[in-house]
């Protein structure tokens, strides 16, 4: 086939991070995942019928996607069995976790449509906030296999894993002993043995994971000169899942909800396309009463949220750290990761807007795309009662759905395809 013109083809998923950029521990780096289409073509935009936000490269006919928008660095992306990005995420808004923050271990689509928290965001899971990097799924017992550090920057650290279809503090087990060395890298395979690197003191090398014992067993390969990590065996991998959150009408025979007919960038001028979001129970949730930002300040229930606040985060842009002080809300919640420019954290935010709540609860409403925000429950007088202190964010026509605050289970509305007022008046209002 004519180079470019393939029906489908395969993707890069990468890291990476834009020039003079700070993320909120005062790092020179906010990173975040990429798609690259390596055959050319804009296949992604024949599949799905509309065009991509995204860095062109005319000279090879691709573009570059930017699937998710993350103040802080998503990291380390990894394909799942069921055709998912599994990657890292920082997740570091406001003064979650006394200012440390935590990294949380998350799944996304390949077209950044639906990123779902999988492991590690909240206070009470086993891990705090130690580093979780480089996870893969094991294939037999499928269990999410990941390197637990001692800080959020290291690469190296012990083994644990937690169950990928129940992964909760029951399923949580440490898959390393205390032998004083340190391991990264961990690659199961469809054998059910996995490889990982290890060293003793500093030279790393590769090693077959003996799981029974909970150490590295017979070594693979390690030279003296080097760091040996990254192993990466050749063998058939899984197959991305090519039915997307676009508009697959056309190929698939399936209808996502898009809220808007036309190009908003190019017939109306917007700087971002736009997309929907609904929430099917704003008081729907597990968090308890508290005087912490993770915590809500009351009890509610359906008519008492009456508005939703969206809040954006905007990158640190400026490459010259001395124009902030950092630590300078040191005596408030965000210790030492605050700055003169805000007292909890190393960004600035600022508001998208307001969405009315129905008295049942729900709410949905319609906003830029391609940008990180958090929303917060009002009260009847303007107060917040609760916010959600993790980055989300739409791609361009897309929908997404929450089911509660912290409470996304299968109670929810969302899930027993129950009745909501919002999405009702959103559809049928003739105001």
């Amino acid at each position: 086939a004519e180079h470019g013109t393939v029906d489908k083809t395969g993707f890069i998923i990468f890291a990476g991070s834009p020039d003079g950029v700070m993320d909120e521990f005062h790092n020179p780096y906010a990173y975040n995942l990429f798609r690259l289409d390596t055959q050319g073509g804009h296949v992604t935009e024949r599949i799905t019928g509309h065009v991509l936000s995204g860095i062109e490269f005319p000279s090879i006919n691709t573009s570059i996607d930017q699937i998710t928008y993350n103040v802080s660095s998503n990291f380390d992306p990894a394909l799942t069995p069921d055709g998912n990005i599994l990657f890292s995420s920082v997740q570091a808004n406001g003064s979650r976790a006394g200012g440390k923050g935590r990294v949380m271990l998350c799944v996304d689509n390949w077209d950044g449509a639906y990123p779902r928290p999988i492991y590690g965001n909240c206070d009470d899971e086993i891990g705090g906030t130690s580093g979780k990097s480089q996870a893969k799924i094991t294939f037999g017992d499928r269990r999410l296999v990941y390197v637990e550090s001692p800080y959020m920057n290291w690469g190296v650290g012990q083994l644990s894993s937690v169950s990928w279809d129940a992964p909760y503090n029951k399923t949580y087990q440490r898959l390393t002993k205390e032998d004083g060395g340190l391991y990264r890298s961990p690659y199961p395979l469809p054998d059910d043995r996995m490889l990982v690197s290890y060293a003793e003191r500093g030279d790393l090398g590769i090693y077959w994971f003996d799981c029974k014992n909970g150490k590295a067993g017979e070594l693979v390969h390690n030279d003296p000169e080097w760091n040996d990590h990254q192993p990466a065996p050749i063998y058939i991998k899984y197959r991305p899942r090519w039915i997307n959150t676009f508009t697959a009408a056309k190929n698939f025979g399936v209808t996502p909800v898009t809220y808007q007919p036309f190009d908003q960038v190019k017939v109306e001028g917007y700087p971002h396309s736009w997309a929907t979001w609904i929430c099917f129970d704003t008081t729907l949730t597990d968090l308890p009463v508290g005087p912490y930002p993770h915590q809500k300040a009351k009890d509610t229930k359906p008519g008492d949220v009456k508005a939703v606040r969206i809040v954006e985060g905007v990158q640190c842009v400026e490459p010259d750290a001395n124009r902030f002080k950092a630590g300078a809300g040191s005596h408030l919640v965000g210790g030492s990761r605050s700055s003169s420019n805000s007292g909890t954290a190393y960004q600035q935010r600022r508001i998208i807007g307001y969405q009315y709540v129905e008295d049942d609860g729900s709410v949905v409403t319609s906003q830029t795309a391609d940008t990180p925000y958090y929303i917060q429950n009002l009260d009847e007088r303007g107060m917040a009662v609760q916010a959600a202190l993790t980055w989300a964010y739409l791609r361009p026509y897309h929908s997404r759905i929450c089911s509660g605050c912290h409470d996304g289970s299968y109670r929810g509305r969302a899930f027993q395809n129950q009745h909501a007022k919002a999405l009702y008046n959103w559809w049928y209002d003739d105001r």
